[in-house]
């Protein structure tokens, strides 16, 4: 599995509901088109002060996970250079946020 996490700071006009909605849409579109494997539930930020030493201003959080590298670099294909529903959903999402930060890994 290759798991995707992002890290993002909604912009102020942004809610969460309206976040947490545009992610459940892109979710869905990508894996009715088996480009997606599963998305986790939206976190927010927990700062403890040892733990989390991080010092991006980022609040909110979640992971994707792809089944391959090959399924993974798909999507971003899909995402970016196609006109359907996922693709315009996908920039309604960068639209979104004010500032980000995206690790990916294998496992």
């Amino acid at each position: 599995m290759v798991q995707l996490l992002s890290a993002v700071k909604l912009k102020p006009s942004v809610s969460a509901a309206t976040f947490a909605e545009t992610i459940r849409q892109l979710s869905t579109s990508l894996e009715q088109q088996q480009l997606l494997s599963t998305t986790r539930p939206i976190g927010k930020r927990f700062p403890h002060p040892i733990m989390d030493t991080d010092e991006a201003p980022l609040d909110t959080f979640f992971v994707m996970s792809f089944e391959s590298t090959a399924q993974l670099e798909e999507a971003v294909a899909h995402m970016t250079g196609s006109e359907d529903l996922s693709a315009e959903t996908h920039r309604q999402l960068w639209g979104q946020l004010d500032s980000y930060r995206f690790t990916c890994w294998e496992d």
